[in-house]
């Protein structure tokens, strides 16, 4: 079986008034494309599209008129950047825990023919069911740590206002993968996202041990996001209805 488990925290920190912060634990698989499409990324407690305990399924991700996520994602990455000689898409997604999901936010990470991350697309959901990508490209000629602004565009939190500026940066190491997304608005910090994995081997031992040490958590971090939704509402922030215009498909 191909591919990784990742394991770690999600670290969040609301910069503006009422001020709130807070770190939860996560677990993501990091596979390729290929690999899932083909069948190599599978085993006795994961599986695609089909119940397990472990699941990744086309119905939670982009997809297109011609096919799910395995597909749709390489059609969209040759249409927008046909120029790119594409040797591997990664998919580092939350998957779903007895056949039960929450996964806000995945990350295709694209590489090119030196095996740099050339173009990363990031697959934001929110709790109205509403799904919609960025597409990045990274900033300069730099070829070390992948890093970008882009405007956002997509209703995701009920306590912040609508627009802004994502800063957005991706670092890699051995066995460690980091993500952090900043949110600026009128030139002013908002809202710090910090995301820090480390990989293990993808393979039945593995999900075992997590199944055992670290199960239900889709379903413990849900919890968790309520609550600080909670706090916040009694710390008096704003509460904002969810947009009911559906985002362009993507931008970028």
């Amino acid at each position: 079986m191909k591919g990784a488990f990742l394991t770690g925290n999600v670290w969040h920190r609301r910069a503006i008034s009422p001020a709130n912060e807070f770190t939860y634990q996560v677990q993501y698989l990091d596979v390729n494309l290929d690999d899932i499409r083909t069948g190599q990324a599978k085993s006795w407690l994961f599986s695609h599209n089909r119940p397990n305990v472990y699941a990744i399924h086309d119905k939670d991700h982009y997809s297109d008129a011609n096919g799910g996520v395995t597909t749709a994602i390489p059609r969209l990455v040759s249409q927008v950047a046909p120029e790119l000689e594409v040797t591997a898409i990664r998919m580092i997604t939350q998957p779903s825990f007895l056949g039960y999901v929450f996964n806000p936010v995945s990350f295709f990470i694209v590489a090119n023919e030196e095996n740099n991350p050339a173009m990363v697309i990031i697959e934001v959901h929110n709790r109205v069911g509403q799904q919609h990508l960025y597409l990045l490209r990274r900033s300069g000629e730099d070829q070390g740590e992948f890093t970008t602004r882009f405007k956002k565009n997509f209703f995701v939190s009920p306590f912040l206002e609508p627009d802004g500026e994502y800063r957005f940066s991706m670092s890699s190491a051995t066995n460690r993968l980091g993500f952090a997304l900043d949110l600026h608005q009128g030139g002013n910090l908002v809202l710090s996202t910090r995301l820090d994995l480390r990989a293990v081997p993808l393979n039945d031992s593995t999900l075992l041990k997590a199944m055992t040490t670290h199960s239900l958590v889709p379903q413990k971090t849900v919890g968790a996001i309520y609550l600080q939704a909670l706090k916040l509402k009694l710390k008096g922030a704003q509460y904002r209805r969810p947009s009911v215009k559906a985002p362009e498909e993507f931008c970028g």
